[in-house]
């Protein structure tokens, strides 16, 4: 008896020690809570404290009868940490054996008391199940707004309006409505109707902790019959197509609405969109839309040619009131047509329907900068000009060009960071469809790059500039005049237009970024300057390369408003045309190079000289000007250079005709520009002498004639000199062009 008995001790010893290695979680070690017949085992334990752990239970409920579970209650236990109670109300937490310590719970503080407060605990040894707790709501909130008509702003008065999540409201005389909610709350009211449209679609809330005022919602009506302009003729041959409801038509990325349109546009006589057919977006089952084949019976095409591509928009009735170009995505496979185009008896499925945006770029006739202010839809070239690509010349960036006629396509992909030089045979407006930007940053490289308008309004020349004004050296048009150059007080370039490009040069890299459009109007005008060219030149043919002269109003003091400097090529065409200010500014000409797309030479070659002249408008006179460059600006030997920029600051008259302002003989001297023999011819009872300066101020030839001669100056340089002819009554000035 006495051996069974040690062995039973030693028995129960062993299986409480490899009990206490097992986890606090064990059935095993589950005890029935606070009784007092619980088994203190601590006696057994010693040396092995550090391994043990014990659980501590129980449930918290939102009721004092412990019937309504309360989820999500945080119970911290002091110097340990926490765990939230599940969807039941219950939570568990292990401790250490012997912890000291309490346990509290918390939710929403301050707007939920528990009872208890708290629970303590001293040195545990054991389990502790069944440690309940309730918690009060001590306070509510209450969310407020109104609905009221999206375009008649009258009230959704005194209706029932159900939401997504089982809530329902009743509204007031005036459209109000309001919500009580608990502390904490999170939920999303969706407003739910069959015969109304919401925007916003719905409002999400997150652990409310305050009043919250204004609310709103409008509403419109979900069906509005045909969008103005989208009539169509059933002419009884058509082509079947299902948008279904998980294609997810959408504007950028906001989904149409119930009550919106989606539409298929045909080619009309007119050269214009006409709908073939259409269909109301529900949303809550596929879109079918019969789209109509031309009927061959009428004089007058109504509907689509066969395997005529289909041209799709959109339309919000429930929002903007605004068509939408739209890209569809097919399903393939089987019968289905998925190549968008007509086919009678054709069938289509639309998995994808995506609608964008559109800017309309105005593209005039010739030379011109284009650029884009959304993200495109696609990046593609050929896709972006395939609207306008039958007028398209050419079209390039700084280093590549698309040249169709040519079949040539370097540039590949359409940049938003990059403005375009472009020449079209037509006057075109080049639908762009895209989506906002969301950078409106423009990195600058220097020296020069053509410089988009990231904006869909005008924007100021001089504030976009501003903050990096030290940094710009010139702005210009692209086959354009107007000019804004900082460091020599030129600004007929004010205004940027959306759709156009400039060509920027600056001294370092610099950033810039254009304002966002506030309104669907500029506030900004075009307040780029223009004159009418009264001289007897023809205006100069803009093109895309010009070279930028700035002339200082000292240099032309003597000139009055109205009169015009022009600038002109070895054959006499006039590529540069200014009017004199005449009030002591400075102005700019721009200088056009020719055209390698032109079958005529319009403009200056590179590295030809430039002849001026200036036409006096209060006479009618037309005199040959001799100019001094500034040795400092970048172009200084009077040649044309493609983005050159020069200084003139000294001008020399000489009579092309009849003059008052010279009197006795007038030699003259021919040809210019000359090879290097030259002939003058003057009368024979006068000597005159001849003076040759090169642009630097050195002489090149004197000597004293009378009569005809010749001289021979084939030893010189090619290049601008000045010849003054002398005699005892007159001093004439002029250029001489040796090539």
């Amino acid at each position: 008896m006495k051996y069974h008995s040690i062995l039973f001790v030693f028995t129960l010893f062993f299986c409480l020690l490899s009990l206490s290695g097992r986890p606090a979680h064990d059935n095993m070690l589950k005890s029935s809570g606070e009784h007092p017949d619980e088994l203190d085992i601590s006696p057994f334990l010693k040396g092995s404290e550090d391994g043990v752990f014990w659980t501590i239970s129980g449930y918290i409920y939102k009721d004092t009868d412990m019937t309504v579970p309360f989820p999500a209650v945080s119970v911290s236990f002091s110097g340990l940490g926490s765990v939230e109670t599940n969807q039941s109300g219950y939570y568990a937490y292990d401790v250490p054996h012997n912890w000291t310590g309490t346990a509290t719970p918390a939710f929403c503080s301050p707007y939920f008391e528990f009872s208890p407060p708290q629970k303590a605990y001293v040195t545990v040894k054991k389990n502790y199940t069944q440690q309940n707790y309730f918690g009060t709501q001590i306070q509510s909130f209450i969310i407020s707004g109104v609905f009221t008509h999206a375009q008649s702003g009258l009230p959704l008065a005194n209706t029932q309006v159900n939401f997504s999540n089982g809530m329902s409201v009743t509204t007031t005389a005036s459209g109000e409505y309001s919500i009580t909610v608990p502390p904490c709350w999170s939920d999303t009211l969706r407003p739910l109707s069959t015969e109304w449209n919401f925007t916003p679609p719905y409002i999400v809330f997150d652990e409310v902790s305050s009043n919250l005022t204004n609310q709103n919602f409008d509403y419109i009506e979900k069906s509005f019959g045909l969008p103005p302009g989208w009539d169509f003729v059933n002419t009884g041959t058509v082509h079947i197509i299902s948008v279904f409801t998980t294609s997810n038509p959408n504007i950028c990325g906001v989904p149409l609405q119930q009550g919106d349109y989606i539409g298929v546009f045909y080619i009309g006589d007119d050269g214009q969109m006409h709908c073939g057919g259409a269909g109301e977006w529900t949303g809550l089952s596929n879109t079918p839309i019969m789209v109509n084949g031309d009927d061959a019976y009428t004089t007058q095409k109504d509907g689509f040619s066969y395997g005529e591509t289909m041209n799709w928009k959109v339309f919000t009735w429930t929002t903007t009131q605004q068509e939408y170009y739209a890209f569809p995505t097919y399903q393939t496979g089987g019968y289905l047509a998925a190549d968008n185009k007509w086919y009678s008896g054709g069938l289509s499925i639309v998995n994808a329907l995506n609608a964008y945006h559109t800017q309309n770029i105005v593209i005039p006739a010739g030379w011109s900068g284009i650029s884009g202010h959304f993200i495109p839809r696609t990046t593609n070239l050929v896709s972006i000009m395939r609207p306008v690509v039958d007028h398209l010349v050419i079209m390039q960036s700084m280093t590549k060009m698309y040249y169709p006629g040519q079949n040539i396509n370097t540039i590949v992909a359409w940049s938003v960071n990059e403005g375009y030089k472009i020449k079209v045979n037509q006057s075109v407006v080049l639908p762009f469809p895209g989506c906002a930007l969301t950078n409106r940053s423009q990195n600058l490289l220097a020296t020069w790059s053509i410089m988009p308008v990231k904006s869909e309004c005008n924007v100021s020349v001089q504030q976009l500039f501003n903050p990096v004004i030290n940094r710009i050296i010139v702005v210009k048009e692209i086959a354009g005049n107007n000019v804004f150059w900082p460091a020599m007080g030129i600004n007929t370039l004010q205004t940027l237009i959306p759709g156009k490009a400039y060509m920027v040069a600056v001294n370092q890299t610099a950033s810039i970024t254009f304002p966002a459009c506030t309104t669907q109007k500029s506030e900004i005008s075009d307040m780029n300057a223009g004159f009418i060219n009264k001289s007897t030149w023809p205006d100069p043919v803009p093109t895309s390369a010009s070279h930028i002269l700035a002339i200082s109003g000292d240099a032309i003091s003597e000139f009055s408003h109205g009169d015009f400097i022009g600038v002109f090529t070895q054959e006499g065409q006039c590529a540069g045309l200014a009017e004199i200010p005449g009030n002591g500014e400075n102005t700019g000409i721009t200088v056009y190079g020719n055209d390698p797309t032109a079958v005529e030479k319009v403009g200056f070659d590179e590295g030809e000289a430039l002849t001026f002249r200036v036409f006096k408008a209060s006479t009618g006179e037309v005199f040959n000007l001799l100019v001094e460059f500034d040795q400092a600006m970048p172009s200084t030997d009077g040649t044309f250079m493609d983005n050159g920029l020069s200084s003139i600051t000294g001008v020399h008259l000489s009579s092309t005709g009849n003059s008052e302002l010279y009197q006795g003989s007038n030699p003259r001297f021919f040809p210019n520009p000359s090879n290097g023999m030259i002939n003058m011819i003057a009368n024979d009872e006068d000597s005159f002498r001849v003076t040759i300066v090169d642009v630097l101020g050195s002489i090149s030839f004197n000597g004293v004639f009378s009569g005809k001669n010749q001289i021979d100056l084939s030893t010189l340089h090619k290049g601008i000199y000045m010849i003054k002819f002398e005699g005892t009554d007159f001093i004439n000035v002029d250029k001489l062009i040796l090539k």
